[in-house]
């Protein structure tokens, strides 16, 4: 084989590297962006979701504060009624509770 041969050989395996290179890069970019959508896209539901997720919280903690505020009330009844019935038991000469 002679040089110029070589040479030419060379030169082929040369411009086959680059034009695999170049569809290379081409297909990772592609890849690239199709990943990078899905990302934004997974984003976008994860920032949906974290709204979703505070509403709710902020709703549960509504409910506690209602339940909180009944309970006070539902005590203070209690109390009132636990006073009024030993203020009658006391009337009528019961002993008090053990």
């Amino acid at each position: 084989m002679t040089t110029e041969e070589q040479t030419e050989m060379l030169r082929n395996i040369w411009q086959q590297m680059v034009a695999m290179d170049r569809g290379l890069n081409a297909r990772m970019d592609a890849f690239d962006s199709k990943l990078s959508g899905r990302i934004d896209g997974i984003e976008t539901r994860l920032d949906r979701l974290d709204e979703r997720v505070e509403r709710f919280a902020a709703r549960v903690q509504r409910n506690f504060d209602r339940i909180d505020l009944r309970l006070m009330v539902i005590d203070g009844r209690l109390d009132d009624l636990d006073d009024r019935l030993v203020h009658v038991e006391q009337h009528v000469g019961l002993p008090p509770p053990r």
